[in-house]
């Protein structure tokens, strides 16, 4: 039987749920936001059905960021274009923009401006460099979603977020003094009201390296042999006693968290470990339950695409998950104490920009005027800079003008605006996604087409939700959540960093950002279907599918400590990101079988073009991102001398 519909044609479950609210159904006609709208009616399925009825990208908060959240319709358009082979038969209509430069960049997240970064420091006053980047606003992942309530201005991250400040000596400390980030931060003063509560600087740590120092609240709905449905608070500080899990479970949860069981010494460990998946190396090697597998999978899915059953024990590792003899947090909470900008890591697209193009962001050259101006989008393509950002373009052909050895130049073709362009460089650094690269790249030799074939990915899905109060988290006595079934696994609101001016402390009854990292995997399946079904689901889905999902499970969690999401939600951002995370699955980093690592093979200057991308580390963190750009920047300035 349907649903009855109330006011404005909303059913009336989805007045319940708030649906209504203006904030979030906003009419996205503006001159943007229409062409988006009608590039989508040319999408392939699934995406064109899910245009024909709503509005997919919804709304995108306020602020320079407001039309580049996530990958927006008019970029997937394009993105799939290329997948389609459109470009791939030279363009007759093409226009020559007449431009040669030294050095062009394909991607402007912080791989690529990594790149331009190295370039502009390493050739003096010499030589004129261009980034090409598809989105609205540079930074890739590491952007910002903004609100403004009651006043004030909100930010959330978009993706990229956490940072640890790099000690001397220590990889990514050069590229940190040389930008001028400040070495020590401060964070809103916690008031006494809130005192009792412990607050995650990061969107990250509360699900498993600072699991038992922050103020986390779990939530069972009574799985199948799971008694207790409700909260459950800090268990890992009470050693899991006041949780519903059997003993069992308890047991290899607490065996697997403290990492002892290291499956004795040898020489060639790391290697080793690349040979399994850590689902075996969790079940087979350390003999723990499946529940511990369950437990991990989506914490692992997080910080690195997909779940323990596809992704190498040595990739665990990298990102500091336990079981591996050497405690809980290896390269988390035990290599320094975590960061979070108020947008995540846009804080350092943001250094790098003001170093490359200084009047591109307005104000003056101090923490404050970096990470709060606004952007002078006018000061990016500059015709005569040294450095300039081409925003909104995709590049879509890039190949030699001869047999790459003898070649003098690469050819460079872009879309922006629906209209194609064409122009010459010196030299390359591709910095956009191996997705990417593999197709644009034309005359792409077999062995990397071979190893970026390699090269899996999978989606995320950040969600920003403004919250006008934040007073039903503190009834529950938590800052962070996580759950086992429904919508996401975990969400938290963060002790913001103190940037500029004063600010107020984060009580309960004023403005808060609650944030939620949405991994897509499905234990059982390939890498790579895994990583086509998770695209295929969040690309599909709608916004306003979304928004009700959101909604659902906000008062699944809330609705007994007195949310309300028609007073409590000011507005809500997606962010989706349709090729988030490269999967290194067993061989990645090591390879196997005589081969090479397919990331050894992707690290080799290629005529003209060299390679460089956050995806190529594995791992992918600002550091590894700027490292492997800066890295690909100087291999074709080799050939530039």
């Amino acid at each position: 039987m349907a649903e009855t519909t109330g006011r404005k044609g909303f059913s009336r479950h989805d007045l319940l749920l708030g649906m209504e609210q203006k904030i979030t159904r906003r009419d996205f006609l503006n001159a943007v936001l229409l062409g988006a709208g009608a590039a989508l009616l040319d999408l392939p399925a699934p995406l064109h059905g899910a245009a024909q009825t709503d509005q997919w990208d919804g709304y995108g908060g306020v602020g320079d960021y407001a039309a580049s959240h996530g990958n927006t319709a008019e970029i997937v358009r394009t993105a799939h274009g290329v997948r389609e082979g459109l470009y791939d038969a030279p363009m007759p209509d093409v226009a020559d923009t007449g431009e040669i430069f030294d050095l062009v960049v394909v991607g402007g997240g912080l791989s690529g401006l990594g790149a331009a970064f190295s370039f502009k420091q390493d050739t003096g006053s010499k030589g004129k460099c261009l980034v090409v980047e598809n989105h609205p606003v540079f930074g890739g992942e590491a952007k910002r979603n903004e609100f403004v309530v009651d006043g004030r201005r909100y930010s959330g991250p978009q993706g990229s977020n956490s940072f640890v400040v790099p000690e001397p000596g220590t990889e990514g400390s050069e590229i940190y003094s040389e930008l001028g980030v400040p070495r020590s931060f401060t964070y809103q003063r916690v008031p006494a009201g809130a005192a009792s509560l412990s607050f995650d600087r990061t969107n990250f740590g509360f699900m498993l390296w600072h699991d038992s120092a922050v103020s986390t609240g779990y939530f069972w709905s009574g799985r199948t042999g799971e008694a207790g449905q409700g909260w459950y608070r800090d268990i890992w500080r009470h050693g899991l006693e006041n949780s519903p899990l059997s003993r069992r479970v308890r047991q290899d949860l607490l065996a697997w968290r403290s990492g002892r069981q290291k499956a004795g010494e040898r020489k060639d460990f790391e290697r080793w470990l690349d040979t399994m998946t850590y689902k075996e190396y969790l079940e087979e090697v350390m003999g723990l339950s499946p529940e511990v597998t369950r437990y991990a999978d989506p914490i692992l899915a997080s910080s690195i695409g997909l779940g323990c059953d596809a992704i190498s024990a040595y990739g665990a590792r990298q990102v500091g998950m336990p079981g591996f003899g050497e405690g809980k947090g290896r390269g988390g909470s035990g290599t320094g104490e975590w960061h979070s900008f108020p947008g995540g890591n846009d804080g350092f697209s943001r250094y790098l920009i003001k170093r490359l193009v200084p009047d591109a962001l307005k104000g003056k050259d101090t923490f404050e005027d970096i990470l709060n101006r606004e952007i002078h989008f006018a000061a990016l393509d500059r015709a005569g800079s040294r450095v300039r950002i081409r925003l909104r373009a995709t590049a879509v052909r890039v190949e030699h003008d001869s047999v790459p050895d003898a070649s003098k130049y690469v050819w460079v073709t872009y879309v922006k605006e629906g209209k194609a362009y064409r122009l010459k460089a010196r030299g390359v650094v591709m910095a956009s996604g191996s997705w990417m690269t593999r197709r644009i790249v034309k005359d792409l030799p077999a062995a990397y087409r071979e190893a970026y074939g390699s090269f899996h990915r999978s989606p995320v899905l950040v969600v920003n939700v403004a919250l006008a109060r934040w007073g039903f988290l503190h009834k529950l006595g938590v800052t962070a959540c996580r759950w086992f079934d429904g919508f996401g696994f975990s969400c938290n609101i963060r002790q913001p960093m103190a940037v500029g001016g004063p600010v107020p402390p984060p009580t309960p009854d004023r403005p808060a950002v609650l944030t939620f990292y949405v991994p897509f995997y499905y234990p059982g399946l390939s890498v790579r279907e895994q990583g086509v079904r998770g695209r295929r689901e969040m690309l599909s889905t709608r916004y306003s599918d979304y928004e009700r999902m959101v909604r659902a499970q906000m008062i699944l969690l809330f609705g007994g400590t007195g949310f309300d999401p028609k007073a409590d939600i000011a507005g809500i951002v997606l962010n989706r990101w349709g090729h988030a995370y490269v999967n290194p699955q067993p061989g990645f980093y090591f390879g196997g079988e005589g081969s090479p690592a397919p990331r050894t093979v992707v690290r080799r200057r290629f005529g003209r073009i060299a390679f460089g991308h956050s995806e190529h580390n594995g791992h992918q963190h600002w550091i590894g991102a700027v490292a492997e750009g800066r890295r690909a920047a100087r291999q074709v300035m080799e050939i530039l001398e």
